[in-house]
Parts: structure tokens; C-alpha cells; sequence
């Protein structure tokens, strides 16, 4: 095997495992067609700076508002009560909070609060970043490509 196709591979596991949108970013039209949500636009000068609105500082701070970019994995089916609360035009992919081993994910907060970080525990140099109440979010991996396996025994 050539080391770029295992170098391909390796990027499409971790893309998979850890690529993360926050809530409402993308939406699912009627017609089953996902858009990308007209609050999370860009990241250009001239729509950073506007008030559009992206997740405040409370709804940064959960797990359960950040999603998989990936197509959805089924779960056992949740309770009525949480269903109930879904908006099926937001809610389409899964969330992280359901992710193994519990405590996968570290949220940390920039002094001040003008940054949220997610930081994945799974695959160390995995990073995503986003401005509470801007529409600027965005990831990064820096890593070596190692799989950290030990994780459930660390916690």
C-alpha cells in the first residue's frame, strides 16, 4: 500500500469519527435537500462582523449542540419526550453528547468567552472552534493519525 492512499484513509476515518457542525448550521429542507443555514453563511469580513445569530454562549457550552457532519448512525429510539422536542428541519444529524466512550469530547472556553473549543480525546489534535452568537465556527486536525484506543481506561 502506498503511503498516500494510507495517509487518504486515515483522513477519511478521522473525518468521519470527528467532524463537527454546531446545531442549525446546516438545515433539511421538506424535499429531503440539506442547505447550509443562512446564519452560519461564512466566515468573510462583511458577514463576521453583523449580528447574525449562531449558538449563544449557554447552547456552546453542551454537547448536545454540536452534530456529526456525516450522514446519521441510528440509535435505539429516544424517549417521546425528547422527540417531542426535535425540530426535525435541524435535527437530522447526531449529536456528539451520544458519542463513546463517555467523555470523549473536552468543551473549553477562551478567556472572556469570545471562543468556544471542542477538543475530541479519541483523536488527539482534533480541535473545532466557534464564536458564541456569530455565525464563524470552523476545525482543524493537527495530529499524528494515531486512534487513541486507551481512552476508556484514561477516564
Amino acid at each position: 500500500m502506498k503511503e498516500e492512499d494510507r495517509l487518504a484513509a486515515v483522513i477519511k476515518r478521522i473525518d468521519k469519527a470527528v467532524r463537527i457542525i454546531p446545531r442549525g448550521a446546516f438545515i433539511r429542507l421538506p424535499n429531503d435537500q440539506i442547505i447550509r443555514n443562512k446564519n452560519y453563511e461564512g466566515t468573510d469580513f462583511s458577514i463576521v462582523f453583523t449580528d447574525l445569530l449562531g449558538l449563544t454562549l449557554a447552547e456552546a457550552s453542551k454537547l448536545s449542540s454540536y452534530l456529526h457532519f456525516r450522514d446519521p448512525v441510528k440509535y435505539p429510539h429516544k424517549p417521546l419526550e425528547e422527540r417531542i422536542k426535535l425540530d426535525k428541519a435541524v435535527d437530522f444529524l447526531n449529536t456528539i453528547e451520544n458519542d463513546t466512550p463517555n467523555g470523549c469530547w473536552l468543551i473549553q472556553h477562551e478567556r472572556g468567552n469570545t471562543v468556544v473549543y471542542l477538543k475530541s480525546l479519541l483523536w488527539l489534535g482534533y480541535i473545532f472552534y466557534l464564536v458564541p452568537e456569530k455565525s464563524v465556527y470552523g476545525s482543524l486536525y493537527v495530529g499524528c493519525g494515531d486512534y487513541n484506543i486507551d481512552l476508556p481506561f484514561m477516564l
